[in-house]
């Protein structure tokens, strides 16, 4: 009797070691930052690209008008710079493009709608596509050349390879797109839509955003369809012609949509991977 309650009591003993050991449970990890190759011509452009743009921007300066939009002089500028890092490191790859076709292929004719809608009923066809260079240009500096410079100087402050971002560890890309998004958000057309701090949010969230997008998987082309369609509402919606509640939904849909386009896409490029219980706690966070 004694032997089998001892025996009994030494089993639930083990049973209950095995329900109270700790076990870490498999988790979706970033395993690092898209690869952006680049040296330090590429980093000298980057800044003059980012200098060009904010001073022309408050000095009342750009290259002409579509429309009512002007064309930022910095523009050229960011185009030679992706150039530099290459479009194939920008999303035009086979494999981003397949990684982002869904969205590709719905943003696209989304785009192509809203466009054709304020050229007929708002600001005419060239004020439309203004809106859309606008966007591009914004991305190649606010979300490339700003990401860059920053990231690349905060990873080589803490000793690491500056020269891609795919090497840097997650704290320079964090600092990166919180500069970016602060920079953008300063910027002269945002802040005159601003009647207090507060407003600063939307604009400082919507560059997060759109630079996380970028940083992650390195498709740019996302990232500006989505601020084409933001463009686009918004000044459909000062001139009286869409709703504030409707520029609300399209807005939240689309920004929805860019966040699930790019999980998807990390998951197809292998960068967004399910780490297991036999891995160390953090293992992967560093090189997000």
């Amino acid at each position: 009797m004694g032997g089998r309650t001892e025996g009994t009591t030494a089993a639930r003993d083990r049973d209950d070691s095995r329900v109270h050991v700790p076990h870490h449970h498999p988790r979706w990890v970033w395993v690092r930052w898209t690869r952006f190759p680049f040296g330090r011509r590429v980093l000298a452009v980057a800044a003059i690209a980012v200098v060009v743009d904010s001073v022309t921007a408050w000095a009342g300066v750009s290259l002409g008008h579509l429309g009512r939009v002007p064309v930022s002089p910095a523009l050229p500028i960011g185009l030679l710079l992706a150039a530099m890092i290459g479009l194939n490191r920008l999303g035009f790859d086979r494999a981003n493009r397949h990684a982002w076709r869904e969205f590709l292929i719905v943003g696209s004719v989304c785009l192509g709608f809203t466009m054709a809608s304020y050229a007929i009923h708002t600001g005419g066809a060239a004020e439309a596509i203004g809106l859309v260079v606008a966007a591009l240009g914004e991305e190649l500096i606010y979300r490339l050349a700003v990401i860059v410079v920053v990231g690349a100087l905060v990873a080589r402050l803490l000793g690491r390879d500056w020269r891609n971002a795919g090497e840097w560890g997650i704290a320079p890309g964090l600092v990166a797109l919180v500069v970016g998004s602060v920079v953008f958000s300063a910027l002269p057309g945002h802040i005159a839509q601003m009647s207090d701090a507060l407003h600063a949010l939307p604009f400082a969230s919507l560059g997060l955003v759109l630079g996380y997008a970028v940083l992650r998987t390195g498709a740019l082309v996302p990232a500006a369809i989505v601020h084409s369609l933001l463009n686009l509402v918004t000044l459909a919606v000062l001139a009286g012609d869409l709703s504030v509640s409707l520029r609300g939904a399209m807005s939240a849909a689309a920004l929805f949509a860019l966040v699930t386009g790019t999980v998807l896409a990390g998951l197809r490029l292998g960068i967004l991977r399910r780490v297991g219980a036999d891995l160390p706690e953090g293992a992967g966070l560093e090189a997000a």
